[in-house]
């Protein structure tokens, strides 16, 4: 199927091509922290989602050049992602995860968690990796595959703060998505160690039990966006998002009736350790009408092959699905809710004696294992 051309933004690429790259600063500084420009004040941010916003970070983490696990530029990186969110109120902590790649030495991964608290403790958790993978004979700059889906996040961040939501949400950072880069063969190859540590660290933790839904978000900046339908997703909460889209009139991006993909993102760890509820958001084609497309894993992994329109396109569905979906789970959980038999209390028993009325406690349990079905298939890659 064709794909719609985007026009790139016009960028301000060429100051962070005339910048070195951040692994070499002193001190773990950040060669692009002063040419940030100042974000808006909480109450003059309009309530939707800001694709300029997305932008933005887009271009600054890209700036910052490859951001491998424990160099300078993922530091400066992490400290872009916490700034912002606390600019706009929302809490933000750091989880420290190891991964133990065979043969070579234990890889310390430092992920970036928001946490905005809803009505209930459950939990809608979105993550994004914001790393670069580690090539030889070139700097990855990793805009698309990267830094694309914590621009997202970052700005779908800013936007629920601003709302009452009826699930607790957690945004992670994820590092360590990237090629490792390190060792030979499978080992250089492998990447996604940062949530296969964070969802191994979840589920020896019970941290998975809770969590209603999770969407991974990556590979969505390419100026011919085409958001793969994966089957390794949860068949009803995917097909939110493209319903999401027909609504808001973004199918050029979230094509209809488009056939269907397994791929792997960072959503795959939780779902092999167990949790149904996932739905990965990506792009497997960038530059191409064909996975990979011809800007993968290459030098011109850059923003001037982006386009804040697709950005633009993927925040507004994200926002609108996690509301649909949130509302018909709170619904279903009004409706689960059942007297639980206790002793009465001396109170109780009194007031039953006289005659009057007296309320029963309840237990408020969740019954979304019982209202969603398994997702469609298991996917090859």
């Amino acid at each position: 199927m064709p794909r719609r051309l985007r026009r790139p933004r016009a960028l301000v690429w060429t100051l962070a091509l005339a910048l070195p790259a951040c692994g070499a600063c002193v001190g773990g500084s950040s060669p692009v922290d002063d040419a940030a420009e100042p974000a808006a004040p909480v109450e003059e941010m309009p309530a939707d989602f800001q694709a300029s916003a997305a932008w933005a970070e887009l271009e600054m983490l890209a700036a910052l050049g490859p951001r491998t696990p424990g160099s300078d530029a993922a530091e400066a990186a992490r400290r872009r992602i916490r700034d912002y969110l606390e600019r706009y109120g929302v809490p933000v902590e750091t989880v420290d995860t190891v991964a133990t790649p065979d043969g070579l030495p234990p890889v310390a991964l430092t992920h970036v968690l928001a946490r905005l608290p809803g009505t209930s403790a459950d939990r809608f958790v979105l993550v994004a990796p914001y790393d670069s993978g580690r090539h030889e004979g070139f700097d990855f700059v990793g805009t698309n595959d990267g830094a694309s889906g914590t621009a997202v996040l970052l700005e779908v961040a800013r936007v629920l703060a601003r709302r009452e939501f009826p699930y607790t949400v957690e945004i992670v950072f994820l590092d360590g998505e990237g090629r490792l880069g390190q060792g030979e063969g499978d080992v250089a190859n492998s990447r996604w160690w940062g949530s296969r540590t964070l969802a191994e660290t979840w589920q020896q933790g019970g941290r998975l039990d809770d969590v209603r839904l999770l969407v991974s978000v990556n590979r969505v900046c390419d100026a011919e966006l085409a958001i793969a339908r994966d089957l390794g997703s949860h068949r009803n909460y995917r097909e939110e998002f493209w319903r999401a889209a027909r609504r808001l009139g973004e199918t050029e991006s979230f094509v209809p009736h488009a056939g269907y993909e397994s791929f792997t993102s960072s959503h795959a760890a939780f779902r092999e350790r167990g949790l149904r509820a996932v739905v990965g958001l990506a792009d497997t084609a960038f530059g191409g009408a064909e996975a990979p497309g011809v800007y993968a894993g290459t030098a011109d992994d850059l923003p001037m092959h982006c386009a804040e329109e697709s950005l633009a396109s993927v925040g507004a569905v994200i926002v609108d699905a996690l509301d649909t979906i949130a509302a018909r789970l709170a619904k279903i959980d009004r409706f689960s809710v059942r007297p639980e038999p206790t002793r009465p209390s001396t109170e109780t028993a009194a007031a039953a004696e006289s005659g009057d009325d007296a309320p029963a406690d309840a237990d408020t349990s969740n019954a979304d294992s019982a209202e969603t079905p398994a997702a469609e298939a298991t996917p090859t890659s």
